[in-house]
């Protein structure tokens, strides 16, 4: 079966999406998650080298996440580093999984935040975009994470605009209403994951700028 990836900007809900699907029997890998696990094993080579060259950054041993974030966020040699010592890992576990994920007759699906920004997007066999206009994501983000305005606008900085991503989505989920819209955004979509072939991506894509309204950053 087919393999997506699920992406979007903060805010959008990518992990309430994926966790939706999964109910309706999706595999899912979390990209997220699955640096946490590598940052809370205290064997792993993530780890030994994330605590060697980020000392400051632990609380009695263990990686604080929110900490690390803030500490490279506005020093980009430091970010660098940084990426430099998870994202190999990652991808590699990620295409691993791929590659199991498509011997299995389940719809499987990879939530990955940055995958357009790392260029990740030909791993996969199709592209799923969760999008909510800016403002939303914003006043989401901050009211999740508790950042200023200014700190959320820095963060977003960081990721390819909105509409950037759209252009290049295969399948489109507006999540910038009710839950209940939601759920309908993700029946409809579900129908249309479960016929998807290779050879349908570039009309799919053509279908998908059609239906991509109002979007922003």
């Amino acid at each position: 079966m087919p393999v997506f990836a699920i992406t979007g900007n903060p805010g959008c809900g990518k992990s309430t999406v994926c966790a939706m699907l999964a109910k309706r029997g999706a595999l899912i890998f979390d990209a997220d998650a699955y640096v946490h696990r590598l940052y809370q094993n205290r064997k792993s080579p993530v780890y030994k080298k994330v605590a060697t060259v980020f000392p400051q950054t632990l609380t009695r041993g263990v990686i604080d996440r929110r900490a690390l974030g803030a500490f490279v966020f506005n020093k980009p040699k430091a970010r660098m580093r940084l990426e430099g010592i998870v994202h190999p890992p990652v991808i590699k576990a990620l295409r691993a999984w791929c590659l199991k994920a498509r011997s299995k007759k389940l719809i499987a699906l990879a939530e990955v935040p940055l995958l357009f920004e790392k260029k990740l997007e030909n791993i996969f066999d199709g592209v799923i975009v969760v999008r909510a206009p800016l403002k939303t994501l914003r006043e989401r983000t901050k009211k999740r994470k508790g950042y200023s305005v200014r700190s959320a606008r820095d963060r977003f900085s960081l990721y390819l605009p909105m509409a950037t991503k759209i252009r290049q989505a295969d399948f489109i989920i507006d999540n910038s209403a009710s839950r209940a819209r939601l759920y309908k955004e993700i029946d409809i979509a579900w129908k249309k994951i479960q016929t998807y072939t290779s050879r349908e991506k570039n009309s799919l894509r053509s279908i998908t700028k059609e239906v991509s309204y109002g979007c922003d950053h």
